[in-house]
């Protein structure tokens, strides 16, 4: 009975501090962020994007220019999905130091002598307006975590890993293709094909596909100047894995969730909750799943190549089945880093290491790697 009243009492503790997490980063995002482009400023950056740009990227920045000779392709800024794509900070290491700077071609020159830093600023907030439907800016989308769910909608594919050991000495592998796919400006689809590899003690070697996962998110509320974002979601576990050689829950699962990010320059926090509910609880307990990720660069190697540090609080509540109700709590600390310059390949890993007497593993040593995809235009 003591070790049950004192995990309650841990499992309350814990929750709190989620919760107050979860409120003070809400509340923050009313007043911390970015700077957009004022009234007063608008005719000088006008002017600016007209003497500086207009004549390789054309005044209506669609960048079809007559006898421009340039063999490179040009962007289409009014193109909502490539306009919103990247952070100011990445346009402004463009428009200061040359395509090669961030992985583009050497055709676009470097504005560094020629420009002000405050000028470069207000020639990016122009060429933002070349976008005149309602996506989330590019700055509100923070590096992907280990285990927490980002609330920015992507183009990516993921392979991701995860090796564990559990209290009775077995050892589990999964190995999990992810596959997002953005729809229109606010909403992602996404599928997750696992494949499990359990390594008991004693006897044989179990592997198959586990259950598949289709999931959709939508961003319900956004703010550039304050760098907050909130999305929400449901997933749909499918059971796919063979139940009796334990691959597979053995039943669907359905679960919605919510998803935040904030960031108080360099520094980011990115939080998700999820309730997760299957249809025949006799074979799988109910969850609630609470994670907070924080990351922060800890080595600037150039735009995209950067090296973030992360430190994840993973909390899980389970109860149904035959077990009784219980509280697990992970820290999960890894690193991430970019591979190239355009940004579109990273890795990460961390380890997973329980604080809680009740856990499903001793540790867990995690990470992925990912491809961010190039949107896709179809012209009529």
């Amino acid at each position: 009975m003591r070790t049950s009243l004192t995990g309650r009492w841990m499992m309350n503790r814990i929750s709190l501090i989620f919760a107050g997490l979860g409120l003070f980063l809400l509340g923050a995002s009313l007043g911390w962020g970015a700077t957009r482009l004022k009234g007063k400023d608008w005719e000088e950056a006008k002017q600016l994007y007209a003497d500086a740009c207009a004549s390789c990227h054309g005044d209506d920045g669609k960048g079809k220019v007559a006898g421009l000779g340039v063999t490179a392709e040009l962007p289409d800024f009014t193109w909502c999905a490539f306009n919103s794509e990247e952070s100011d900070r990445d346009w402004a290491l463009v428009v200061a130091e040359g395509g090669p700077a961030a992985g583009r071609s050497e055709q676009m020159p470097a504005f560094r002598e020629a420009l002000t830093e405050q000028q470069i600023n207000l020639v990016i907030a122009y060429v933002r307006t070349f976008c005149t439907e309602d996506w989330p800016s590019g700055d509100l989308n923070f590096p992907r975590p280990l285990v927490t769910e980002k609330a920015y909608p992507e183009n990516e594919v993921v392979l991701s890993w995860n090796f564990g050991r559990t209290p009775d000495k077995q050892r589990n592998t999964q190995f999990i293709w992810s596959f997002e796919k953005r729809i229109g400006s606010r909403g992602q689809i996404e599928l997750n094909i696992p494949f499990n590899i359990r390594d008991p003690k004693s006897g044989a070697t179990v592997g198959g596909v586990g259950d598949i996962e289709a999931g959709a998110k939508y961003v319900l509320y956004d703010n550039t100047e304050s760098l907050f974002i909130l999305s929400g979601g449901l997933e749909v576990g499918i059971p796919t894995g063979s139940f009796r050689r334990e691959l597979g829950e053995g039943t669907t699962t359905l679960s919605p969730f919510l998803a935040t990010g904030k960031a108080w320059g360099e520094f980011v926090s990115q939080g998700s909750l999820k309730f997760e509910y299957p249809f025949v609880t006799r074979r799988a307990p109910k969850g609630i799943f609470y994670n907070l990720a924080l990351s922060y660069p800890i080595l600037d190697l150039g735009r995209g190549t950067e090296a973030q540090a992360l430190l994840e609080f993973n909390g899980k509540s389970e109860w149904g089945t035959q077990s009784p109700k219980h509280f697990q709590f992970y820290l999960t600390p890894g690193l991430r880093k970019g591979l190239t310059l355009a940004g579109d390949w990273a890795i990460a890993f961390g380890v997973q290491v329980p604080v809680t007497r009740e856990r499903e593993t001793n540790y867990r040593v995690i990470g992925y790697l990912l491809y961010e995809l190039p949107p896709l235009r179809f012209e009529p």
